[in-house]
């Protein structure tokens, strides 16, 4: 038994030690109460604790100060609450502090609550109450709720009545109710939506019926929309007709985009039925993502031909995107539905998305086949977004292949590719700049390279500049460019 209540403590050390990393200093940590005072007997081998605290790495000195610190407290627990006054504030003292109160809450819980309210001062030091009515609570609720009155107004209350509706609704929930239904306004929205949401785990839709009449603000939204993911999982079509009860903003969304995606998996049409529903706006477009993305997984064809027939213009444009790039892993099938689009600014999307998504697997390939498309602005950025892959896997041949690209084509290309180059060598980005057979070309990618040497370091780039066989009029041009 002592081996199992060792081990599970020294588990808990490290999840407080994990939580506890990197915090900023904090005031000096209060000098613990008289009652503390060790023993003359007490004879404890501090070693190991000074070896733990002047280790650097912070993990490994969580690690090795829970181990040491419980070996402290199974020798002499008042022995270590003393000590707690020479660990320097922290996330070291928080751990020691977490230690030695549950230690003692183990066998006297209204010392260890006593000792709390004095030393346990910060937000991050109340979480030991947490961890007190959590274990309180499964022992006896009652006498649970009698040791509230030891725990002081702020963030310590509100996770002691958090951790004790959580601990009793799971034991007895119509009497966790009835007693959280009885607190004061004050104690009952936090302790009301912690038992609640562990009731969604049970009943989701008791607990939406219940958190709608009783809580409102950030604890009604929050409970509402753990519930709705509850249901979402099992039954996304009645999740669907629930997702307005939450206020626009991001939990609305975010509700919305999970009952998209499942639903889409069982019902494409009732999937693209409730996105209809929702404001248009972002929301609506994420949403339709969500369904295209799982329409396309069981069914690429049918997502392709139903963002084909909807009503030209942003919407189809931002929904032939986002499917483009599904369909890519297939980029002969790809371009030929992109072929069957009639509206031509959802043809563009379609290739630069295709483009972008083909160069992520075969950079060169992809780069090739939009360099061969007819010249218009949409291939120009479909090219540089290609070309931008092909010079993360190959530079050399990236930079080469720029060289024999012609003029209408190699001037955007040239000057898309110069910059990256130039931010490891730019004498040769720029030497090879000045071979370009199109002249546009080669000022463009003069100028992209020389103005990221420039910003890079400044002294080089104009001594550089100065002996360069380049116009008087195109260098007065360089470096009055803006960056």
């Amino acid at each position: 038994m002592k081996l199992r209540w060792w081990l599970a403590l020294f588990a808990a050390s490290l999840v407080v030690a994990s939580a506890l990393l990197l915090r900023q200093p904090a005031a000096p940590p209060p000098a613990p109460s008289p009652r503390a005072t060790p023993t003359p007997t007490a004879t404890v081998d501090k070693t190991a604790l000074a070896a733990a605290l002047e280790i650097t790495d912070p993990r490994e000195r969580a690690r090795e100060l829970g181990r040491a610190f419980q070996l402290l407290i199974a020798a002499d627990p008042e022995a270590a609450l003393v000590t707690l006054s020479s660990i320097r504030s922290g996330s070291d003292y928080d751990l020691a502090l977490f230690l030695v109160l549950d230690a003692i809450g183990l066998r006297d819980p209204e010392r260890a609550l006593a000792l709390a309210r004095e030393l346990a001062i910060t937000r991050e030091q109340s979480a030991i109450y947490s961890a007190f009515f959590d274990r309180f609570t499964r022992e006896n609720p009652a006498i649970a709720v009698q040791r509230l009155a030891l725990v002081p107004a702020g963030p310590g209350r509100e996770n002691a009545l958090r951790a004790l509706a959580s601990a009793w609704l799971r034991g007895d929930a119509p009497a966790a109710l009835l007693w959280v239904q009885s607190l004061p306004a004050v104690d009952r929205a936090p302790a009301l939506e912690s038992a609640l949401n562990e009731l969604a785990l049970k009943d989701p839709l008791q607990t939406i019926e219940l958190a709608s009449k009783s809580l409102t603000g950030a604890e009604r939204d929050r409970t509402l929309f753990h519930a709705l993911q509850k249901i979402t999982a099992t039954d996304p079509a009645a999740a669907a007709g629930l997702v307005s009860l939450l206020p626009p903003g991001e939990l609305q969304t975010r509700a919305a985009l999970d009952v998209a995606r499942n639903l889409a998996g069982k019902n494409p049409p009732a999937a693209l039925a409730f996105v209809q529903t929702l404001p248009a706006g972002s929301a609506q477009t994420l949403a339709l993502n969500n369904v295209l993305t799982g329409w396309a997984a069981t069914d690429p064809a049918a997502a392709g031909r139903h963002v084909a027939t909807l009503p030209p213009g942003p919407a189809q444009d931002a929904a032939v995107a986002h499917v483009a790039v599904l369909l890519a892993a297939q980029p002969p099938n790809a371009l030929a539905w992109a072929q069957t689009l009639t509206a031509e600014s959802a043809r563009d999307a379609a290739l630069i998305s295709i483009a972008s998504a083909w160069a992520q697997k075969d950079p060169a390939a992809a780069t090739r086949w939009v360099a061969a498309q007819p010249t218009s602005p949409a291939s120009a950025t479909a090219l540089t977004g290609a070309l931008s892959y092909w010079l993360l896997q190959d530079a050399a041949a990236a930079r080469d292949y720029v060289g024999t690209l012609p003029a209408t084509s190699q001037t955007a290309a040239a000057a898309s590719i110069a910059p990256p180059l130039a931010q490891t060598n730019p004498v040769a980005t720029l030497a090879w700049a000045q071979t370009l057979a199109a002249p546009a070309a080669r000022d463009a990618a003069v100028s992209a390279a020389f103005t990221r040497w420039l910003d890079n370091a400044p002294a080089d780039a104009r001594a550089w500049l100065a002996p360069a066989p380049l116009s008087a009029e195109f260098k007065a041009r360089l470096l009055a460019a803006p960056r």
